[in-house]
């Protein structure tokens, strides 16, 4: 019996350190593979750099995000479909694409082709239009940019007015003294 027992620990044993070794093999590939996906879904590149190649995608009524993907890796736009519905659900964009034929470039990222075939070429030139404003480059926006933009200069307007407004009462409050 103590030769059985002593067989049937040593199995044990050996089964327990094999079942540990398998679990530590698993969570460090799948951390690794997380890691992986948190870090593309944030930080996007294009399929390609320099000029890239222009790319017609037709949208249909009633294309989910999956679809969307699948035929954006088919053209050759994006990399991994699985990727691209993880961004398109981060996206503040998310399930607001609009059917129609899109033409896009494999030097985009999948959040520039998100937004514009959730509003067409506009939401995305608005987009760089309000990054120009807030980098000083002198061109209007729209939304948040504009109304800040109107308030600094109700505000310098309103300090211009009252600094002019300010030497006139201390130019006129010596002559109404000596009016007196």
């Amino acid at each position: 019996m103590n030769a059985k027992n002593g067989i049937l620990g040593v199995l044990d044993t050996v089964v327990k350190v094999a079942f540990v070794l398998i679990m530590i093999m698993l969570i460090s590939r799948y951390s690794k593979l997380a890691y992986s996906y948190g870090y593309q879904i944030f930080n996007q590149k294009p399929v390609s750099t320099g000029s890239g190649r222009d790319v017609t995608v037709t949208i249909s009524e009633g294309d989910g995000a999956r679809t969307i993907g699948s035929k954006l890796a088919g053209a050759g736009l994006i990399t991994d479909k699985k990727l691209f519905l993880l961004q398109e659900r981060f996206s503040e964009y998310s399930g607001l694409e609009k059917p129609g034929t899109y033409e896009l470039n494999t030097t985009m990222t999948p959040e520039q082709m998100i937004i514009i075939m959730a509003g067409g070429e506009d939401a995305l030139e608005g987009n760089s239009s309000k990054e120009q404003t807030s980098e000083g480059s002198g061109s209007s926006g729209e939304g948040i940019e504009a109304i800040d933009e109107s308030a600094e200069d109700e505000q310098s307007e309103g300090d211009s007015e009252g600094e002019s407004e300010g030497e006139s009462e201390s130019e006129e409050a010596p002559e109404g003294e000596d009016g007196d």
